[in-house]
């Protein structure tokens, strides 16, 4: 659209001297069709600075405050311009050309292409191009409600888990008709509509990983590589440090424990990083699993290469077998089906930020055994890795569809444990789990913030 501040100049002149606009637009072939254009716009300005300008070989007065003029007086004067054109003799098209590009500031073969369209300029705003949107304003504002319900959930994820979601989800403005369309929508849309709310996260990382002694090393064997365990039991551990900006002092650690084959996951908050703490809190996580343990596979960090969680696990203090695997030194990816927890379990609930204060474990125990347990482990889909395949220098991986770790683990437990396992499932309420949830983290916060003054604070989990 050809809409330049020239034209704006163009109608404040017609605007200010009217008499000397008609004679000038008659002779470049316009009708008296463009004074009633021109009338409906007078009276709006003041009477601001007036500068010279020459239009049509006569000098006239105009207003330097061209920015009244509106963009559709702009569209109305080109499609009136369209018409003469369309009507006039070919000299008096060239007049009409030399007015047009004088006054707009455009090529003349421009001005030419405009005035040969077949089809009438719009006097009007018209709509767009484009494909029309298929989900209204109100799905994608309820779309990322649902999101934050669901803990930030990826776009293949979340479409997958959303079906169990909605059934809980309740909103003063939500209705059928915005749950059809949420329903409807496809990842690649999903994608899409998250894009902004998905680019404000931000991640960074902190190590607090130190090499355990030599001698405990040495009595851990190395995990069997390219073998994947077949049935639950096989669990992966580590330790997320809640230390902030600085490794120094005491402050909260969180473990984590993984299992491979169904994605279970179990979170337990331990007060420094201890022997003793680290054994605590495996065999507290132990007590909850629906599953038996069968085989442990852990980091060379200090956390487990001691001397009490060796005796606990390797010289028979712990009730019935179990084997104790250990990664390859500096090969993070030997767990990591652990590691990727760390971000998605850990981070995204507590956050970067300094947990020094000791009653602020035990806060966040209540926090990982009930609500966010049930909701990582029921509603929240994993997808796994089926197969990858390098094809020169790209590697293409397939993954499964997303399933819950529940819905993996249900064909491997007994009818009793089934039971149990799905009485426990159906009430389970994840709308008012998360909102329970993000009330005990908040609290838990207020009570750091005002108990602890010497922390300094990253961003917080959302």
């Amino acid at each position: 659209m050809y809409l330049v501040k020239s034209i704006c100049q163009s109608v404040c002149l017609w605007r200010s001297t009217a008499n000397h606009l008609n004679r000038s637009v008659t002779e470049s072939g316009a009708s008296i069709k463009q004074m009633d254009i021109i009338e409906s716009y007078q009276g709006v300005a003041e009477k601001p600075e007036r500068r010279d300008i020459v239009c049509s070989n006569t000098k006239f007065n105009i207003s330097q405050e061209v920015d009244l003029v509106t963009a559709q007086a702009l569209r109305e004067y080109l499609a009136v311009v369209w018409d003469n054109y369309q009507a006039a003799s070919k000299a008096e098209k060239g007049t009409i050309l030399d007015e047009l590009v004088r006054n707009v500031k455009i090529h003349r073969k421009a001005a030419i292409r405009l005035m040969n369209k077949k089809h009438h300029p719009r006097s009007h705003q018209g709509f767009k191009g484009g494909r029309k949107k298929g989900y209204s304003k109100g799905a994608k504002e309820h779309l990322e409600r649902l999101w934050k319900h669901m803990g930030y959930m990826c776009p293949i994820r979340m479409n997958a888990a959303l079906p169990s979601w909605i059934v809980f989800y309740e909103h003063k403005d939500f209705n059928s008709e915005l749950r059809s369309e949420l329903l409807a929508m496809s990842t690649s849309t999903i994608h899409r509509y998250l894009a902004d709310a998905r680019s404000a996260l931000r991640r960074k990382e902190n190590c607090g990983t130190r090499r355990g002694p030599s001698k405990h090393i040495a009595a851990v064997p190395i995990r069997p590589l390219g073998e994947m365990p077949q049935v639950p039991g096989h669990c992966e551990i580590d330790c997320v440090a809640h230390c902030g900006d600085s490794l120094s002092g005491t402050f909260t650690w969180t473990l984590t424990l993984t299992d491979i084959v169904t994605g279970w996951t179990e979170c337990e908050a331990l007060w420094g990083k201890t022997g003793a703490a680290v054994r605590v809190a495996l065999r507290a996580i132990e007590q909850r699993l629906p599953f038996p343990l069968k085989a442990l596979y852990s980091d060379n960090g200090t956390e487990f290469m001691n001397e009490d969680v060796l005796k606990y696990y390797l010289k028979g203090d712990h009730i019935g077998p179990i084997d104790f695997f250990r990664g390859r030194p500096y090969k993070s990816n030997d767990q990591c089906y652990v590691e990727q927890k760390n971000y998605t379990h850990v981070r995204r609930l507590f956050g970067y930020g300094r947990i020094d204060w000791e009653p602020a474990s035990k806060m966040m125990n209540t926090i990982y055994r009930k609500e966010w347990s049930d909701l990582q482990n029921f509603y929240m889909p994993q997808q796994r890795l089926i197969e990858k395949i390098r094809i020169n220098s790209k590697v293409k991986r397939k993954m499964s569809p997303p399933i819950t770790p529940y819905g993996r683990l249900r064909q491997w437990l007994d009818s009793e444990s089934l039971h149990k396992l799905d009485e426990k499932y159906s009430k389970i309420n994840p709308i008012l789990w998360r909102v329970k949830q993000r009330k005990k983290t908040s609290s838990m916060f207020l009570y750091l913030k005002e108990n602890i003054n010497k922390s300094e604070w990253g961003r917080m989990a959302q």
